[in-house]
């Protein structure tokens, strides 16, 4: 027997040649854009920003003093030249910008969502167009995510301050506290792979049904439904494939992101270390290491989210065509198909 999810993924490959070539600069750098939202932040960039204060100690423990500064500067003396007010202002406008990046984000990667599956449909990017035609659409999946995520506060919430209140209540009441922590834990897992199928299954099936058929959320949901509840089959099968091709894709993002991690950081690391060598630990010195930092992020978030582009947009292409192959009704992409099939 033959399934959607295993004939369509050359086609997926051909439809993202079709939308991505040939090459086009100002294309891939608008969708470098898009990825910025939908991949969160760039994928291999998320990683690398969990270990960074890994490496910023590594850095700090190579130099020659107590202190762990380098050519015996110890590191209270590189920071002294800052005043005290400067040092928190610069972390009151760091948090600052941190919570602004994490806002927009959460407001408008949903928006993206719709953007870049549009771009899909037309094989071509506007992100200012297409997110006007699509604020409404994106806070309707905004409001769906957060109520699935609420879901799951309630229950766990729930459950731990009863756990909580049971465990405080007397030495009797601890065997049944355990047991019911106990209980939690398969719970727990099963409703974070529902949640997840459920948040996958709405960012790459339900959002193309909406825009193709001009839908709200529930009434796409529904047509899904009915499609899901007719071809279990094929879209447990879709959901097997899709989660090994995302994991080749995580690895092949990760060994990009860490290639971009050392042409970029290479040189520009030579550049800062040569300046402090020159200038030494005084303010100069630490706002041109920042604004080298900066300039490095820029890049690196820049490269990775161009090597996401192809990926993300061959996972979405996957999706439509398997969407379309199992109920050709619900095909957002029927011009696309016919193109790579023939």
């Amino acid at each position: 027997m033959s399934y959607a999810a295993l004939d369509n993924i050359d086609d997926a490959i051909d439809a993202t040649k079709r939308f991505l070539l040939p090459f086009d600069l100002a294309t891939w750098l608008r969708l470098a854009v898009v990825m910025f939202f939908v991949a969160g932040g760039g994928g291999g960039a998320a990683s690398y920003a969990q270990n960074a204060p890994q490496f910023a100690d590594g850095f700090g423990d190579s130099g020659g003093g107590p202190g762990g500064g380098l050519d015996g500067v110890s590191g209270g003396e590189i920071v002294s030249g800052l005043p005290d007010a400067s040092v928190g202002v610069a972390i009151v406008v760091l948090l600052a910008l941190v919570l602004l990046v994490a806002l927009a984000l959460f407001f408008l990667s949903p928006i993206m969502e719709f953007v870049f599956v549009q771009s899909l449909f037309e094989e071509q990017v506007h992100v200012r167009r297409y997110f006007s035609q699509n604020v409404g659409n994106g806070l309707r999946l905004l409001a769906f995510q957060l109520v699935i995520t609420l879901v799951g506060l309630v229950l766990f919430g729930g459950l731990f301050l009863l756990v909580v209140l049971l465990l405080g209540s007397g030495t009797d009441l601890g065997a049944a506290a355990a047991g019911l922590f106990v209980f939690a834990i398969p719970l727990f897992f099963l409703y974070a792979i529902v949640a997840g199928t459920i948040q996958g299954f709405t960012r790459v099936f339900v959002v193309p049904i909406m825009l193709a058929e001009d839908r709200g959320l529930l009434s796409a949901w529904g047509r899904l439904w009915n499609a899901l509840t007719g071809n279990i089959g094929e879209f447990l099968v879709y959901l097997v494939v899709s989660v090994v091709l995302g994991i080749g894709i995580g690895i092949v993002g990760s060994f990009a992101s860490l290639f971009a991690l050392l042409i970029i950081g290479i040189p520009l690391g030579a550049v800062a270390f040569g300046v402090f060598a020159i200038a030494g630990g005084g303010v100069v010195s630490i706002a041109a290491i920042a604004v080298l930092g900066l300039l490095f992020l820029a890049l690196f978030l820049l490269v990775v989210n161009l090597v996401q582009a192809p990926l993300q947009s061959f996972l979405r292409y996957y999706a439509m065509l398997v969407l379309g192959a199992i109920d050709p009704d619900l095909d957002p992409i029927p011009e696309i198909r016919a193109s790579v099939e023939s």
